[in-house]
C-alpha cells in the first residue's frame, strides 16, 4: 500500500509547484498532492524556515512551529519520520473533517482529527459561525483511503 501511495503521490503531484515558493516572502518550496480517488483527502504544505504549514482535506490547516527540530508530534522522531507518519495517516483515510461555512457557503473554519502513530492529532482553525447569534452550517466530509 505504501508503494502505491508513493506512486499516486508522484503521479498526482504538480512538478511546477515544487519549484515555486508558497509565498512571495518564503524561499522554501511547497507541495500539493491531489489523489486520484476524489473522495480521498488532498494534502498540501509549505516549509517556512524551520516551520511546516500543512493543509489536509478541504480546509484543515495547521502550522507546526519548529517542526525541523523533530519531536513535534511523536517524541524522539525526526521531522522526516513525523511527516511520513502524517502522510501515512492521510493516505489511510478513514478520518472526518468538519467544515464550518458562512451564509454564502465559504469555509470559515474546520476541525479534523487524525490518528498519527496511535496519537490523536487535532487540526482546528478558523471560527464556527459568522456571528454569535447565527446558526452554524457544518459540513461533514469523511475521507477514503488513497488506494
Amino acid at each position: 500500500m505504501l508503494r502505491d501511495a508513493r506512486v499516486a503521490c508522484v503521479a498526482a503531484a504538480n512538478p511546477q509547484s515544487l519549484n515555486r515558493p508558497g509565498h512571495p516572502e518564503w524561499p522554501e518550496p511547497h507541495f500539493e498532492v491531489i489523489p486520484k480517488n476524489t473522495k480521498a483527502a488532498p494534502f498540501r504544505g509549505a516549509a517556512v524556515v524551520t516551520d511546516l504549514s500543512l493543509t489536509i482535506g478541504e480546509a484543515a490547516w495547521r502550522e507546526f512551529y519548529g517542526f525541523a527540530r523533530g519531536g513535534t508530534i511523536v517524541r524522539g522522531a525526526t521531522w522526516r519520520e513525523e511527516l511520513r507518519l502524517i502522510w501515512l495517516a492521510v493516505v489511510a483515510g478513514g478520518f472526518t473533517e468538519f467544515v464550518y461555512r458562512n451564509s454564502r457557503g465559504k469555509a470559515i473554519g474546520s476541525a479534523t482529527k487524525l490518528l498519527v502513530n496511535g496519537k490523536e492529532l487535532v487540526i482546528r482553525n478558523g471560527r464556527r459561525a459568522e456571528g454569535l447569534l447565527q446558526r452554524q452550517r457544518v459540513e461533514s466530509i469523511t475521507y477514503e483511503p488513497y488506494a
